[in-house]
């Protein structure tokens, strides 16, 4: 609907010219170069919503969870993890800081337990001993026996 008001818009300019009506004619296409000008603002803004929405699902497809965690497939690369919590509240990838038996996110403080396929992620450790320690409780405040 817009376009068909430009043309006829253009059209009026031109009939206004035809008739010696430079003035009214000018004023008419000053007022249709500023609806370009703010069309072609709200175009940009539009397609720059495109794009991060694009970004959005893109990131969202190559993002796995595996139960307590996401993870980051780049091609056959698994980057992380991340921090579940902040990923599902503001869709933000916080990296996970690994400590002595689970993983701890320094943005909203969650932690999360490390398995046996997430210690071969880990960065190797510079010990050489084995120590044996008592296991992280799931819960604060859970006593463990």
């Amino acid at each position: 609907m817009v376009d068909v008001l430009h043309a006829t818009g253009f059209k009026r300019a031109l009939d206004l010219f035809k008739l010696g009506r430079f003035e009214d004619a000018s004023i008419l296409l000053r007022g249709l170069q500023d609806e370009y000008l703010a069309m072609c603002d709200e175009n940009q803004t539009l397609k720059k919503q495109l794009s991060e929405v694009a970004e959005v699902l893109d990131l969202a497809q190559n993002v796995e969870y595996d139960g307590q965690k996401y993870w980051l497939k780049e091609g056959n690369e698994r980057k992380g993890p991340f921090c579940q919590v902040c990923y599902d509240r503001e869709g933000l990838l916080i990296h996970l800081q690994p400590n002595r038996q689970h993983w701890e996110c320094q943005h909203c403080k969650s932690m999360f337990m490390t398995t046996s396929k997430v210690e071969s992620q880990r960065p190797p450790r510079k010990e050489t001993k084995k120590k044996t320690s008592k296991p992280v409780p799931l819960f604060l405040g859970q006593e463990l026996g």
